[in-house]
């Protein structure tokens, strides 16, 4: 009998040893998991940081670059989600109702070229965007709607820079949205002068053809 009592009692012991030891095998694992965890977690937060701060340098150095014509109202300057968006009239960039650069037009694009030239790991997306006005009939015959001519102008804005300064094509897009993402009214003559524009669009990441939101208006129409 006794003998039975202390195999029993053994055995018990044994079990109970070694549901500790499993218990403290899931702990410990568990508390490797953690550490994995936050050592995860410090190193997205490290990315975080030196993302902004990159965002943060190349955004000044536009607003820098691009001061006088942010002065004059014909550049907007903002950054969304990473990404540093300059709206400019089309105005200022384009002759009227064609898509040849103006000498105001190719400074502008010169000087954003300049800043982005810096930065590498970065791309572009230049969007071009019309009011509501339909094409004149003089013009229908290369334009037929403002989709053709949105895209046609984002396409030599495009052009120049990659012909100019020899940017690589995998890091560039142009789209035109037409007058399908005002900004305005369209209803005003200072409302369609806002619409008129073309947006570049500079970040780490361009999905597809998409850009990462549409301008926001300026305080005051652009001329």
């Amino acid at each position: 009998m006794n003998h039975t009592i202390r195999y029993t009692a053994g055995a018990l012991v044994l079990l109970l040893m070694a549901g500790c030891t499993g218990k403290q095998k899931i702990i410990d694992q568990q508390i490797l998991d953690i550490s994995v965890l936050e050592g995860e977690v410090r190193s997205l937060e490290q990315q975080i940081s030196k993302e902004r701060g990159i965002n943060e340098r190349l955004n000044n150095q536009l607003r820098t670059v691009l001061a006088e014509y942010e002065e004059n109202e014909q550049v907007l300057l903002d950054k969304v989600a990473g990404r540093s968006i300059v709206t400019v009239s089309d105005g200022a960039l384009f002759q009227s109702g064609g898509t040849t650069l103006t000498s105001s037009g190719r400074d502008i694009l010169d000087r954003i070229a300049g800043v982005f030239d810096t930065y590498p790991d970065r791309e572009l997306l230049v969007e071009g965007h019309t009011d509501n006005v339909q094409i004149k009939q003089e013009f229908q015959s290369k334009f037929r709607s403002n989709w053709e001519l949105s895209s046609a102008r984002a396409h030599s804005a495009l052009h120049y820079l990659n012909d100019r300064y020899e940017v690589l094509p995998s890091r560039m897009a142009a789209v035109g949205y037409g007058e399908h993402r005002p900004i305005a009214d369209n209803s005003t003559p200072d409302g369609r002068a806002a619409n008129r524009r073309v947006v570049i669009v500079i970040g780490p990441v361009l999905e597809g053809m998409e850009s990462v939101r549409q301008a926001v208006p300026m305080d005051q129409p652009i001329p």
